[in-house]
């Protein structure tokens, strides 16, 4: 199921820290399986901002956590992706 930026930002950062990561845009429909989302590292990833795929059947947890894989990978991991 795909789910929105605002429930992603949610499963990252209920309280609105702005401690982890920030969505700010997505999610971009890639095909069937996956999304992409653009999102900031902040304060926890310095200097990360990239497109992360995640897979459409994930709740918003599970999302979360492929997001977080890919920020702490760096822009070379394969979850890393460019739209386009």
């Amino acid at each position: 199921m795909a789910i929105t930026a605002a429930a992603l930002q949610a499963a990252a950062d209920s309280a609105n820290t702005l401690q982890v990561y920030k969505v700010l845009q997505g999610p971009l429909v890639l095909d069937a399986t996956y999304d992409s989302f653009y999102v900031d590292g902040l304060q926890t990833y310095p200097g990360r901002s990239m497109w992360v795929a995640t897979t459409k059947a994930g709740n918003a947890a599970a999302q979360h956590a492929e997001v977080l894989t890919a920020l702490a990978a760096g822009p070379f991991d394969a979850n890393v992706v460019v739209p386009g």
